[in-house]
């Protein structure tokens, strides 16, 4: 298949994919609201237009979950240099999470002042998460500053 024809066909899957997903949306959108009796609510959540928009989420990432797989065993045969240095930094973004997980925070549904209460565990995830993102992104902006320099020196 030549690259024309590829593209055409990734633009016309592309947008066969949003129009469906928009479609379903709209179903969701016309269901009954909060304000709704208990028995339209469970009508809805029993009904078709429920099922197929979450049916179809489920396979939109099922199928991204599996196409991502396919390009990292493919990335790995073709180029497994740089593949290989990739999964190291998802390992150490890994290990970075679950350190800042043992660490633990001290935010507590009080501190937090949430509506909602919510687990301790969850607070937990959610804050070492937080961190592992606020480490990366600074770890990647004192490589992009200092990388021309740090090439200087190499010379």
């Amino acid at each position: 298949m030549n690259s024309k024809k590829m593209d055409m066909f990734m633009n016309v899957l592309k947008f066969g994919l949003v129009a469906i997903g928009v479609i379903l949306c709209l179903f969701l959108f016309g269901g009954p609201n909060m304000e709704s009796t208990l028995q339209e609510q469970e009508t809805f959540r029993e009904g078709s237009s429920l099922g197929l928009a979450v049916s179809f989420t489920g396979f939109v990432m099922f199928a991204g979950i599996g196409l991502i797989l396919i390009f990292f065993v493919v990335q790995l045969i073709t180029n497994p240099k740089r593949t290989v240095m990739s999964i190291i930094g998802l390992i150490v973004a890994l290990l970075l999470y679950l350190i800042m997980t043992m660490v633990g925070t001290g935010d507590t549904n009080e501190s937090l002042q949430l509506l909602d209460p919510v687990d301790q565990g969850t607070i937990a995830s959610t804050s070492a998460g937080l961190w592992t993102v606020i480490i990366g992104i600074v770890v990647g902006l004192a490589v992009v500053v200092l990388g021309p320099f740090m090439g200087r020196f190499r010379k």
